[in-house]
Protein backbone atom coordinates (compact mmCIF):
# COMPACT_ATOMS: atom_id res chain seq x y z
CA UNK A 1 0.00 0.00 0.00
CA UNK A 2 1.13 3.73 -0.75
CA UNK A 3 0.03 6.17 1.53
CA UNK A 4 -0.20 9.73 -0.06
CA UNK A 5 -0.41 12.64 2.79
CA UNK A 6 -1.95 15.91 1.23
CA UNK A 7 -1.86 18.94 3.62
CA UNK A 8 -4.85 20.97 2.96
CA UNK A 9 -5.25 24.73 4.04
CA UNK A 10 -8.34 27.00 2.74
CA UNK A 11 -8.37 25.11 -1.08
CA UNK A 12 -11.70 24.01 -1.52
CA UNK A 13 -11.60 25.69 -4.62
CA UNK A 14 -8.97 22.95 -5.76
CA UNK A 15 -9.13 19.87 -3.14
CA UNK A 16 -12.00 17.99 -5.27
CA UNK A 17 -9.56 17.76 -8.54
CA UNK A 18 -6.74 16.70 -6.98
CA UNK A 19 -8.30 13.66 -4.43
CA UNK A 20 -9.82 12.89 -8.15
CA UNK A 21 -6.82 12.47 -9.55
CA UNK A 22 -5.41 10.40 -6.87
CA UNK A 23 -9.00 8.14 -6.39
CA UNK A 24 -8.51 7.39 -10.36
CA UNK A 25 -4.75 6.00 -10.03
CA UNK A 26 -4.56 2.89 -11.89
CA UNK A 27 -2.25 1.97 -8.40
CA UNK A 28 -5.56 1.01 -6.14
CA UNK A 29 -3.80 0.18 -3.51
CA UNK A 30 -3.62 3.30 -1.41
CA UNK A 31 -4.40 5.02 1.82
CA UNK A 32 -4.96 8.87 1.03
CA UNK A 33 -5.01 11.00 4.18
CA UNK A 34 -6.41 14.87 4.12
CA UNK A 35 -4.49 16.59 6.53
CA UNK A 36 -6.58 19.51 7.12
CA UNK A 37 -4.78 22.22 8.67
CA UNK A 38 -7.17 24.97 10.30
CA UNK A 39 -9.29 25.74 7.09
CA UNK A 40 -11.50 28.50 7.55
CA UNK A 41 -13.60 27.59 4.74
CA UNK A 42 -15.60 24.85 3.34
CA UNK A 43 -12.85 22.60 3.43
CA UNK A 44 -13.01 20.81 6.16
CA UNK A 45 -16.57 19.46 4.99
CA UNK A 46 -15.38 18.65 1.79
CA UNK A 47 -12.84 16.75 3.13
CA UNK A 48 -15.36 14.70 5.36
CA UNK A 49 -17.72 14.12 2.38
CA UNK A 50 -14.88 12.36 -0.12
CA UNK A 51 -13.87 10.50 3.03
CA UNK A 52 -17.61 9.71 3.12
CA UNK A 53 -17.10 8.30 -1.07
CA UNK A 54 -14.01 6.09 -0.57
CA UNK A 55 -13.12 4.07 1.93
CA UNK A 56 -9.29 4.83 1.51
CA UNK A 57 -9.56 8.06 2.27
CA UNK A 58 -8.96 9.06 5.74
CA UNK A 59 -9.04 12.79 7.29
CA UNK A 60 -7.04 14.93 10.04
CA UNK A 61 -8.63 17.44 11.34
CA UNK A 62 -6.34 20.00 13.61
CA UNK A 63 -5.33 23.20 14.41
CA UNK A 64 -3.33 25.80 12.08
CA UNK A 65 0.08 24.38 12.50
CA UNK A 66 1.53 25.32 9.17
CA UNK A 67 2.54 22.60 6.21
CA UNK A 68 5.32 21.13 8.21
CA UNK A 69 3.50 19.91 10.97
CA UNK A 70 0.55 18.60 8.87
CA UNK A 71 3.02 16.79 6.89
CA UNK A 72 4.34 15.23 10.42
CA UNK A 73 0.67 14.42 11.30
CA UNK A 74 0.24 12.74 8.23
CA UNK A 75 3.35 10.88 8.59
CA UNK A 76 2.16 9.67 11.99
CA UNK A 77 -1.22 8.44 10.29
CA UNK A 78 0.59 6.25 7.42
CA UNK A 79 0.20 2.57 7.46
CA UNK A 80 1.52 2.05 4.11
CA UNK A 81 4.67 0.13 2.82
CA UNK A 82 5.67 3.16 0.92
CA UNK A 83 4.60 6.92 1.47
CA UNK A 84 3.93 9.71 -0.83
CA UNK A 85 2.85 13.55 -1.07
CA UNK A 86 0.62 15.70 -3.15
CA UNK A 87 0.04 18.96 -2.49
CA UNK A 88 -3.67 20.30 -2.67
CA UNK A 89 -4.18 22.30 -5.55
CA UNK A 90 -2.01 20.09 -7.47
CA UNK A 91 -2.80 16.80 -9.49
CA UNK A 92 -1.59 13.77 -11.23
CA UNK A 93 -1.89 11.77 -13.97
CA UNK A 94 -3.97 8.66 -13.58
CA UNK A 95 -0.37 6.48 -13.90
CA UNK A 96 1.31 8.69 -11.41
CA UNK A 97 1.87 5.88 -8.56
CA UNK A 98 2.13 3.29 -10.75
CA UNK A 99 4.97 4.83 -12.59
CA UNK A 100 6.84 5.48 -9.65
CA UNK A 101 5.85 1.93 -8.09
CA UNK A 102 7.05 0.37 -11.21
CA UNK A 103 10.81 2.06 -11.58
CA UNK A 104 11.54 1.47 -8.27
CA UNK A 105 10.48 -1.67 -8.14
CA UNK A 106 12.67 -2.62 -11.71
CA UNK A 107 15.37 -0.67 -10.22
CA UNK A 108 15.27 -2.06 -6.77
CA UNK A 109 15.91 1.33 -5.14
CA UNK A 110 14.76 3.12 -1.66
CA UNK A 111 13.01 6.35 -3.64
CA UNK A 112 11.56 6.94 -7.21
CA UNK A 113 11.59 10.35 -8.32
CA UNK A 114 9.44 11.38 -10.82
CA UNK A 115 9.25 14.62 -13.76
CA UNK A 116 6.34 17.18 -13.14
CA UNK A 117 4.97 20.15 -14.90
CA UNK A 118 4.63 23.46 -13.84
CA UNK A 119 1.56 25.10 -14.59
CA UNK A 120 -0.72 28.54 -13.86
CA UNK A 121 -3.91 27.82 -12.15
CA UNK A 122 -5.32 29.30 -14.95
CA UNK A 123 -3.87 27.26 -17.76
CA UNK A 124 -3.23 23.69 -16.40
CA UNK A 125 -2.69 20.48 -19.06
CA UNK A 126 -4.72 17.43 -19.17
CA UNK A 127 -3.92 14.45 -16.89
CA UNK A 128 -2.49 12.91 -20.04
CA UNK A 129 -1.82 9.02 -19.35
CA UNK A 130 0.99 6.54 -20.87
CA UNK A 131 -0.52 3.71 -19.98
CA UNK A 132 -0.26 0.89 -23.05
CA UNK A 133 -3.59 -1.03 -23.55
CA UNK A 134 -3.01 -3.78 -21.57
CA UNK A 135 -2.77 -1.78 -18.42
CA UNK A 136 0.96 -1.67 -17.46
CA UNK A 137 3.03 1.01 -17.44
CA UNK A 138 5.56 1.55 -20.50
CA UNK A 139 8.89 2.90 -20.54
CA UNK A 140 9.60 3.63 -24.00
CA UNK A 141 10.56 7.84 -24.78
CA UNK A 142 11.12 8.69 -21.31
CA UNK A 143 14.25 8.68 -19.43
CA UNK A 144 15.09 6.57 -16.13
CA UNK A 145 18.39 7.29 -14.74
CA UNK A 146 19.54 5.58 -11.20
CA UNK A 147 22.02 7.21 -8.79
CA UNK A 148 24.46 5.86 -5.63
CA UNK A 149 23.85 7.37 -2.36
CA UNK A 150 26.39 10.36 -3.19
CA UNK A 151 24.89 11.53 -6.33
CA UNK A 152 21.83 11.12 -5.05
CA UNK A 153 22.48 13.85 -2.31
CA UNK A 154 24.34 16.21 -5.02
CA UNK A 155 21.32 15.70 -7.35
CA UNK A 156 18.76 16.58 -4.73
CA UNK A 157 20.96 19.84 -3.98
CA UNK A 158 21.64 20.79 -7.39
CA UNK A 159 17.93 20.95 -7.67
CA UNK A 160 17.18 20.60 -11.56
CA UNK A 161 15.04 17.58 -12.51
CA UNK A 162 15.29 15.53 -9.44
CA UNK A 163 14.27 18.94 -7.11
CA UNK A 164 14.24 18.98 -3.45
CA UNK A 165 10.31 18.61 -3.28
CA UNK A 166 8.84 15.70 -1.37
CA UNK A 167 5.95 15.54 -3.97
CA UNK A 168 7.43 14.19 -6.70
CA UNK A 169 8.80 11.67 -4.98
CA UNK A 170 7.84 7.45 -3.96
CA UNK A 171 9.88 6.34 -0.59
CA UNK A 172 10.14 3.40 1.22
CA UNK A 173 8.38 3.64 4.40
CA UNK A 174 11.49 2.53 6.41
CA UNK A 175 13.30 5.64 5.26
CA UNK A 176 11.02 7.58 6.78
CA UNK A 177 11.10 6.02 10.56
CA UNK A 178 12.60 9.01 12.87
CA UNK A 179 12.02 11.63 9.89
CA UNK A 180 9.92 15.08 10.33
CA UNK A 181 9.47 18.15 8.58
CA UNK A 182 10.56 21.26 10.59
CA UNK A 183 8.19 23.69 11.36
CA UNK A 184 10.53 26.88 12.21
CA UNK A 185 11.36 26.33 8.72
CA UNK A 186 8.78 28.15 6.00
CA UNK A 187 10.99 27.78 2.68
CA UNK A 188 13.38 24.67 1.79
CA UNK A 189 11.16 23.02 4.62
CA UNK A 190 11.52 19.83 1.60
CA UNK A 191 14.95 20.50 0.86
CA UNK A 192 15.76 19.53 4.38
CA UNK A 193 13.67 17.15 5.14
CA UNK A 194 14.77 15.48 1.44
CA UNK A 195 18.11 15.92 3.26
CA UNK A 196 18.11 13.76 5.87
CA UNK A 197 16.25 11.14 4.36
CA UNK A 198 18.53 10.82 1.78
CA UNK A 199 21.48 10.14 3.92
CA UNK A 200 19.96 6.36 4.27
CA UNK A 201 19.31 6.18 0.69
CA UNK A 202 21.59 3.72 -1.17
CA UNK A 203 20.39 3.91 -4.47
CA UNK A 204 17.24 6.22 -6.20
CA UNK A 205 15.73 6.57 -9.58
CA UNK A 206 14.78 9.34 -11.56
CA UNK A 207 12.06 8.94 -14.34
CA UNK A 208 11.45 11.82 -16.97
CA UNK A 209 8.00 11.15 -17.09
CA UNK A 210 6.28 14.06 -16.21
CA UNK A 211 3.31 12.91 -14.42
CA UNK A 212 2.76 15.67 -11.40
CA UNK A 213 0.89 18.82 -12.04
CA UNK A 214 2.66 21.49 -9.96
CA UNK A 215 0.44 24.68 -9.83
CA UNK A 216 1.54 28.23 -9.34
CA UNK A 217 -1.19 29.98 -7.67
CA UNK A 218 -0.84 34.02 -6.76
CA UNK A 219 2.57 35.47 -5.49
CA UNK A 220 4.67 32.75 -3.33
CA UNK A 221 6.08 33.47 -0.27
CA UNK A 222 9.57 33.37 -3.06
CA UNK A 223 8.71 35.40 -5.08
CA UNK A 224 7.50 38.94 -2.47
CA UNK A 225 9.79 41.03 -1.26
CA UNK A 226 13.01 40.32 0.34
CA UNK A 227 12.15 39.37 4.29
CA UNK A 228 13.05 36.54 6.62
CA UNK A 229 11.91 33.79 4.30
CA UNK A 230 14.70 34.54 2.57
CA UNK A 231 17.43 34.90 5.09
CA UNK A 232 16.51 31.19 6.40
CA UNK A 233 16.70 29.84 2.79
CA UNK A 234 20.60 30.84 3.63
CA UNK A 235 20.69 29.63 7.23
CA UNK A 236 18.95 26.34 6.25
CA UNK A 237 21.25 26.29 3.09
CA UNK A 238 24.40 27.15 5.02
CA UNK A 239 23.17 24.13 7.96
CA UNK A 240 23.76 21.97 4.83
CA UNK A 241 26.79 22.83 3.85
CA UNK A 242 28.22 23.03 7.38
CA UNK A 243 26.72 19.37 7.78
CA UNK A 244 28.72 17.80 4.42
CA UNK A 245 32.10 20.03 5.26
CA UNK A 246 33.59 16.51 6.45
CA UNK A 247 32.08 14.61 3.98
CA UNK A 248 33.93 13.43 0.24
CA UNK A 249 34.97 16.48 -1.85
CA UNK A 250 31.55 15.59 -4.08
CA UNK A 251 29.28 15.82 -1.13
CA UNK A 252 31.22 18.97 0.51
CA UNK A 253 31.11 20.46 -3.26
CA UNK A 254 27.94 20.27 -3.52
CA UNK A 255 26.72 21.39 -0.10
CA UNK A 256 28.43 24.71 -1.06
CA UNK A 257 27.08 24.86 -4.44
CA UNK A 258 23.42 24.72 -2.48
CA UNK A 259 24.96 27.62 -0.39
CA UNK A 260 25.78 29.55 -3.16
CA UNK A 261 23.17 29.14 -5.21
CA UNK A 262 21.02 29.99 -2.22
CA UNK A 263 22.52 33.24 -1.85
CA UNK A 264 22.35 34.32 -5.69
CA UNK A 265 18.59 32.99 -5.48
CA UNK A 266 18.18 35.37 -2.49
CA UNK A 267 20.27 38.80 -3.44
CA UNK A 268 17.72 38.25 -6.74
CA UNK A 269 14.88 38.58 -5.01
CA UNK A 270 16.59 41.66 -3.28
CA UNK A 271 17.38 42.98 -6.30
CA UNK A 272 13.57 42.39 -8.19
CA UNK A 273 11.36 43.28 -5.37
CA UNK A 274 13.26 45.15 -2.77
CA UNK A 275 14.34 46.29 0.07
CA UNK A 276 18.06 46.20 -0.14
CA UNK A 277 19.80 45.68 2.87
CA UNK A 278 23.39 47.25 2.18
CA UNK A 279 24.76 45.63 5.36
CA UNK A 280 23.56 41.87 4.62
CA UNK A 281 24.64 41.91 0.79
CA UNK A 282 28.14 43.24 1.84
CA UNK A 283 27.85 39.74 4.47
CA UNK A 284 26.38 37.18 1.47
CA UNK A 285 29.38 38.58 -0.72
CA UNK A 286 31.69 38.05 1.75
CA UNK A 287 30.49 34.66 2.72
CA UNK A 288 30.03 33.93 -1.13
CA UNK A 289 33.60 34.83 -2.30
CA UNK A 290 35.27 31.56 -1.10
CA UNK A 291 32.88 29.60 -2.89
CA UNK A 292 32.94 30.80 -5.77
CA UNK A 293 35.95 28.91 -7.41
CA UNK A 294 34.45 25.61 -6.33
CA UNK A 295 30.87 27.03 -7.42
CA UNK A 296 32.14 27.95 -11.12
CA UNK A 297 33.62 24.40 -11.78
CA UNK A 298 30.84 22.56 -10.75
CA UNK A 299 28.95 20.85 -13.58
CA UNK A 300 25.62 20.62 -12.06
CA UNK A 301 25.28 24.23 -11.90
CA UNK A 302 23.20 25.77 -14.91
CA UNK A 303 25.34 28.53 -17.54
CA UNK A 304 23.08 31.11 -15.52
CA UNK A 305 23.78 31.01 -12.49
CA UNK A 306 27.35 30.69 -13.48
CA UNK A 307 26.82 34.16 -15.09
CA UNK A 308 25.16 35.67 -11.53
CA UNK A 309 27.96 34.38 -10.25
CA UNK A 310 30.54 36.12 -11.99
CA UNK A 311 28.67 39.21 -11.64
CA UNK A 312 27.62 39.01 -8.16
CA UNK A 313 31.39 39.38 -7.48
CA UNK A 314 31.85 41.98 -9.70
CA UNK A 315 29.35 43.83 -7.12
CA UNK A 316 25.75 44.17 -6.23
CA UNK A 317 25.36 46.86 -9.04
CA UNK A 318 26.29 45.18 -11.66
CA UNK A 319 24.42 42.10 -10.73
CA UNK A 320 21.52 44.12 -9.98
CA UNK A 321 21.85 45.51 -13.37
CA UNK A 322 22.77 42.00 -14.97
CA UNK A 323 19.77 40.42 -13.64
CA UNK A 324 17.59 42.78 -13.83
CA UNK A 325 18.66 43.27 -17.73
CA UNK A 326 17.82 39.74 -18.63
CA UNK A 327 14.59 39.54 -17.01
CA UNK A 328 13.16 41.81 -19.09
CA UNK A 329 14.92 40.04 -22.02
CA UNK A 330 12.83 37.51 -21.30
CA UNK A 331 9.76 39.71 -20.83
Amino acid sequence: MISVIVPVYNCGGFLQRCVRSLREQTYQDLQIILVDDGSTDDTPAMCDALAAEDGRITVLHRPNGGVSSARNAGLAAAKGEYVAFADADDYVNPDHMMNLYDVMQRHGCDVAIGSYLTESENKCSPPVSRLSKDGKTGTSGYNEVCYGHDSAVCELLAGGAVGGFVWNKLYRRELLEGASFRGDIKILEDLLFNFDVFQKVRTAVYSAYPSYHYIQRGQSAMHRGFGEEHRQMVRTAREVCQALAGESRELADAGKGLLATTILWVVDVMAEYGPYDKALVRAYRAEFRPLRKTYLRLGRVPLSYRASAIFFSMGYPVFKIAVNTVRKLKG
